[in-house]
């Protein structure tokens, strides 16, 4: 381990390069459907109890709960019809699943994983525009029944 002059750790990780560096979203995350931001939570219910007359707490896990949020531009592919489609329809959720995939890296992006988002369902959708720069962002709200790693 290398010291500086103040005498503090600095170890040099791994560079990354922006343009290197991406994620892939089937149905949405085409190069040309400008996302800007894609936000994913899985959380599961944990309760503590506590028993009477004892110093014993107990956890209990309960059902876990997924959701996500995609925001993107809305540029040379307009509003994205086809995914609302498909992701729209509760019915339809046994088959929305979609997978991002992560890439970064110096030089051509390296895979660094993946998450499988199962049982996708868009809960609301939401557009917005400001005057100064008159970009239209489009945001989709969704929740899903599970999250794999790929």
């Amino acid at each position: 381990m290398a010291r500086d002059i103040y005498n503090r750790v600095v170890d040099l990780g791994q560079p990354l390069a922006a343009d290197a560096t991406r994620l892939v979203l089937p149905y949405i995350g085409e190069e040309d459907m400008l996302v800007q931001q894609v936000n994913v939570t899985y959380s599961q219910n944990i309760s503590q109890i506590w028993e009477v007359g004892s110093a014993f707490t107990y956890f209990i896990a309960g059902r876990t709960q997924g959701q996500m949020q995609i925001g993107r531009i809305i540029g040379a592919k307009g509003i994205g019809t086809e995914f609302i489609s498909k992701f729209a329809d509760v019915c339809s959720m046994l088959d929305n699943h979609m997978t991002l995939q992560f890439f970064a890296g110096c030089e051509e992006g390296q895979a660094r994983g993946s998450l499988k988002v199962e049982g996708a369902v868009i809960t609301s959708i939401a557009y917005a525009v400001q005057a100064q720069d008159m970009v239209v962002n489009e945001t989709f709200n969704m929740m899903f029944a599970r999250l794999t790693n790929e």
